[in-house]
This record gives structure tokens, sequence and C-alpha cells, in this order.
């Protein structure tokens, strides 16, 4: 798979909770497009996945299409393709996150 990247986030505290052993916030997956988030977000939930935020274009921070799962131990999991510069340009005046097309609940 050539366009998937692993990103483990490792330690990030935000909250200011104790950290256990096992300090890892979530793990992310670089996939090539809106298009693989999407059949991601599909894969998820013909799995029984638990979906924590649905498939989304969001512009805060770095720019992504996302999707946020729960694995059974309890960790995060975040599937994420990088915006094109021709979707960067479509982004709305509030930078409010947009639900991918196809994935309402």
């Amino acid at each position: 798979m050539p366009h998937q990247r692993l990103n483990p986030v490792l330690l990030v505290n935000d909250r200011g909770n104790e950290l256990d052993t096992y300090s890892l916030y979530h793990l992310g997956l670089g996939v090539a497009d809106k298009q693989a988030v999407i059949a991601a977000w599909h894969a998820a939930r013909s799995a029984g996945a638990e979906v924590v935020k649905p498939p989304r274009t969001t512009w805060r921070g770095t720019p992504l299409h996302e999707l946020w799962l729960r694995d059974p131990s309890g960790y995060l999991l975040e599937v994420y393709a990088r915006l094109t510069p021709e979707e960067l340009a479509q982004m709305p005046a509030d930078m409010e996150p947009v639900l991918l097309p196809g994935t309402a609940a």
C-alpha cells in the first residue's frame, strides 16, 4: 500500500491527566485521498468499529479529510488524507468541519 503512512502520536497530555505506562494518544494512518477516507469509514462500519468522529474535512491546524475510530482496547485511530490545493481552495470562511459526501450515519 504505497500511499499509506503511519503516524504514531505517542504522548499528548492536553488534559492534564496523570499519564500511564501506555501513553499513546492515537495512531494516525495517512491514506491517499478523500475517497480512501470514505472507504475506510464504510469498512469500519461494516466491521462494527466505534466511530468517534465521522469522516469530515477540517481546515484548522493541518487541513485534512479525517475519520476517528476507537479500537477494542480504547485507543484512538485517525485515518486521514491531506487536502489537495484544489480542496484547500474550497475552505469556508468559518473554517467549520464539513462531513464528507455519502457518509451520513
